[in-house]
């Protein structure tokens, strides 16, 4: 099968590259290097991909802001997407204050210090003030209204203790989700493939199996 791996607000194809290797053996997967587009208008690109073209039928795997852009997309073109992995998706939020994030990504960092060089580059690559942008952006998306729309069978994955995005709001998206399931994975942050990869991929595989 296809998979379609898409990123968040900063992560580069690195962050994939063990998810990419765990599921290479028995899938076609590349990480969709997305526009530098507003989250929606990047989500009908994505659509407009998925539905015109070999990416057709393709499973697809978003992260964070990747899962909002990942959720909309399968909402627009529902029969190009064959099924549909929430990496601790953003779209729907607890608070849509950006200073009240700022906490929670300090600890989200220093629960991964050895990723703090990519971060940094990733961050620098993007830039202070797209990235700021793009943030700002995506907080006033809500994704709700859209989730009755996916008919691809969907797995949420989420880290039991993400700061950023904590795991009681996977099961809004399971309910709203006709075709869903929710899998908390135990001392993980918002990162699960850097952080509880084995895990996460575990349940990756097994659902497109």
């Amino acid at each position: 099968m296809k998979v379609v791996l898409v990123h968040g607000l900063t992560a580069s194809t690195k962050w994939w590259e063990s998810t990419i290797a765990a599921l290479q053996p028995r899938h076609e997967a590349e990480v969709i290097r997305l526009p530098r587009l507003p989250i929606r208008d990047s989500a009908r690109w994505l659509a407009e991909r998925l539905d015109d073209g070999e990416l057709n039928g393709a499973a697809v795997v978003g992260h964070s802001s990747g899962g909002t852009i990942a959720v909309l997309a399968a909402a627009q073109v529902p029969q190009a997407v064959g099924r549909l992995v929430l990496v601790a998706p953003a779209g729907i939020f607890l608070t849509r204050s950006p200073l009240s994030y700022a906490r929670p990504l300090a600890v989200q960092v220093l629960r991964s210090p050895q990723r703090m060089p990519q971060m940094v580059r990733d961050s620098l690559r993007v830039g202070p003030v797209r990235l700021t942008r793009i943030a700002f952006d995506l907080l006033r998306v809500d994704v709700e209204p859209a989730l009755p729309s996916v008919q691809a069978p969907t797995l949420v994955v989420w880290g039991a203790e993400d700061p950023l995005l904590p795991p009681a709001l996977g099961p809004v998206f399971v309910e709203q989700i006709p075709d869903a399931r929710l899998v908390v994975l135990p001392n993980c942050g918002h990162i699960p493939m850097v952080e509880s990869a084995n895990a996460l991929h575990h349940e990756l595989l097994g659902f497109l199996e």
